[in-house]
């Protein structure tokens, strides 16, 4: 009888071990070169689920077995299924799963050899100040987010607004220093926001001045125009914060301060949960309010533009709309290697095995 599931494993398991000895001899040749990879890798784990298909198949085999057997002998069923060959069958079936494993390697995009590609970037140096003293946990602007995750949620929006420019961070409270150093690698930036908080600095008060002289020096022998943005509620503890901004404007750089809070006093959080707040000596809740003044003068001698944020919002395109203005650098050109894909082959063999499972019939008799 042709209809045999012991003819059916047999071809099964040959196909499935010629499969996977190729498969895993490539895998781990191309593997040990420095240019291989797969794009999306994890696709991978779908050819395992594919093998699924294979119970499927038997499944059908058993259940087509158990049927004609109860409408005639084994000896009839040997004349009348003729027609019928378990092993053509099952060399069908292993056709047609080496082609769905082929299209699911060819979607995990096997990438294979490099090549380099010139590119060059043309902007202006960006630092961007933010403010990390208590007061920024104010939550005046407002009841959900405080000053410094409002802060946060501007630079992302701001980060996803330019093109080229290179960016750099500085976190000041009492002190100032450069948290991340200029790099055109805005998703690297956008991670290291969420790690900024007030215990960064243990020195408390806020110093614009500190913060601008920090932010120059960031900006080491880069030739590029440059600017400053300044997040704050301008609460300044010390004096010198115009002649650091002088110093700035000497050099051709524009200064620009956005106001974070509001003009009303309010109370800072010891923490997030807003349960308690902080008090002086005498035991008085401390307040604070946003220095519109301090910060609109800062911006005024630095030749930019003050903002205010308006609750959860900030309106960080007028001042990208500036500084587009300021003349652009070219960036010196840096080489890029870039993998090839090579996902046709995979998909070009997918489709040769699905082409002979179709023909199979009339190429092989069994």
């Amino acid at each position: 009888m042709k209809l045999n599931l012991k003819y059916s494993l047999i071809v099964l398991i040959i196909s499935e071990i010629i499969f996977w000895s190729i498969g895993f001899g490539l895998y781990f040749y191309f593997s040990g070169l420095e240019d291989f990879k797969f794009e999306n890798k994890e696709v991978l784990s779908y050819l395992f689920f594919a093998r699924i298909l294979i119970l499927l198949f038997l499944g059908a085999q058993l259940l087509m077995k158990s049927r004609l057997q109860k409408y005639a002998e084994i000896k009839m069923l040997n004349k009348i299924s003729n027609h019928f060959s378990s092993v053509r069958n099952s060399i069908k079936f292993s056709l047609f799963l080496a082609g769905i494993s082929c299209f699911i390697i060819a979607f995990a995009n096997p990438q294979f050899g490099k090549k380099e590609v010139d590119m060059s970037a043309s902007g202006i140096d960006v630092i961007i100040g933010i403010d990390v003293s208590n007061s920024m946990l104010a939550r005046d602007l407002s009841p959900a987010l405080n000053r410094l995750e409002i802060t946060k949620l501007a630079i992302r929006n701001m980060l996803n607004q330019l093109n080229g420019d290179r960016v750099g961070v500085v976190v000041f409270a009492g002190t100032a220093y450069s948290y991340i150093p200029i790099t055109n690698d805005y998703e690297y930036i956008k991670q290291e926001l969420s790690s900024i908080n007030p215990g960064m600095l243990s020195a408390q008060g806020t110093s614009i001045s500190n913060a601008i002289d920090v932010a120059l020096e960031s900006f080491g022998e880069s030739k590029a125009n440059k600017a400053i943005v300044l997040f704050s509620d301008g609460e300044n503890h010390e004096e010198n914060a115009i002649e650091s901004v002088a110093t700035a404007k000497k050099s051709g750089i524009k200064v620009y301060t956005i106001g974070m809070g509001t003009n009303k006093g309010v109370p800072i959080p010891m923490n997030r949960t807003g349960n308690d707040f902080h008090k002086d000596n005498t035991g008085k809740t401390v307040l604070t309010k946003l220095n519109e003044d301090m910060l609109r003068e800062v911006a005024s001698k630095g030749n930019g533009l003050y903002l205010k944020a308006d609750k959860t919002k900030v309106n960080t395109q007028r001042i990208l709309s500036d500084m587009s203005k300021i003349e652009k650098t070219t960036f010196k050109k840096k080489s890029f290697l870039e993998y090839e894909d090579k996902f046709q082959w995979a998909l070009a063999l997918g489709f040769l095995f699905l082409i002979l499972e179709l023909l199979i019939g009339k190429l092989i008799k069994l």
